[in-house]
């Protein structure tokens, strides 16, 4: 039914689309050619694509349980990370996808998205200038897809996972596409500074390849004056966008709230549910509004 799948971005709140992937897949026969995703989006595919999504559920629910605090500030003067997300996120990549990763060089496309700051921007100045448009169209504008850092330069790269060579270079591309300082250091990716995918659209859409086909995008957060789903032609092609029924008990950088991971990803499950019967019972998919 869908031959592409977006996953959006949102640290922990990405669990919400293991559970919304878990409950719709095997009843649509769920089964794209190509998945595109940002930041822990993309890392989400992956596990979706190796058969390890609901393990790492469990997985960072356990790690998250032995991790105390988001910042250990005594670590200032110290030879310790003052925010511990950076070793975590990247420990838990290497330990789910290490022993699989041959099945991931066979599976579907995974296509995964890194932001890169304009040219004329000196490295420092465009790392601020992508940190505060992250931030501001997750609290302020609410934007299913910005435009603000295109206006200003900012472009959108995208890589198959599959071209990695191991395990060690998709870590180092899911890292780029999830580069926040100073929740993670700065980082190149090919030679060039690497910014969250997110930075330019949270929802990479750009990834999607062109043609007829009808395309899955899930996100990750509520985005005020949308339904929960809603299908929209775009081009050839038919998008349907789904988004969480109710926000997310977690927030992205929350490393500390195993109990947080486990509801959403049941609020997913939920939902996927819920959508499955609204398309047995209207026999297609609700038709929404266009984005304003």
């Amino acid at each position: 039914m869908f031959d592409q799948v977006v996953f959006a971005g949102g640290g922990g709140r990405c669990t919400w689309q293991i559970g919304f992937w878990e409950a719709i897949a095997d009843q649509i026969k769920l089964e794209p050619r190509v998945l595109t995703g940002v930041s822990a989006g993309a890392m989400i595919a992956g596990l979706i694509l190796i058969g390890r999504a609901t393990t790492s559920v469990d997985y960072f629910s356990s790690v998250f349980s032995a991790n105390r605090r988001n910042v250990y500030w005594r670590n200032l003067l110290g030879k310790e990370p003052v925010f511990p997300q950076y070793e975590i996120y990247k420990k838990g990549i290497r330990e789910l996808f290490s022993d699989r990763f041959k099945n991931l060089k066979s599976s579907a496309e995974l296509r995964v998205a890194v932001s890169r700051p304009p040219t004329w921007l000196p490295a420092s100045l465009g790392l601020a200038v992508g940190g505060a448009i992250y931030y501001s169209n997750k609290y302020l504008l609410h934007k299913l897809h910005s435009k603000t850092a295109r206006r200003l330069g900012y472009k959108q790269d995208f890589f198959r996972a599959q071209d990695c060579a191991d395990v060690g270079e998709f870590e180092r591309l899911i890292l780029s596409s999830s580069c926040t300082p100073p929740f993670t250091p700065r980082l190149s990716l090919d030679g060039r500074q690497a910014l969250d995918g997110g930075v330019v659209d949270n929802v990479p859409v750009e990834g999607i390849d062109p043609g007829e086909g009808r395309v899955l995008i899930l996100l990750t957060r509520r985005y005020r004056g949308f339904p929960d789903w809603f299908t929209q032609p775009m081009g050839k092609q038919l998008w349907t966008y789904v988004q969480p029924s109710e926000p997310p008990p977690i927030s992205v950088w929350d490393f500390t709230n195993p109990e947080g991971i486990v509801r959403t990803y049941e609020i997913g499950r939920r939902d996927g549910r819920l959508f499955l019967q609204n398309m047995l019972a209207e026999r297609g998919f609700y038709t929404g509004m266009q984005e304003k």
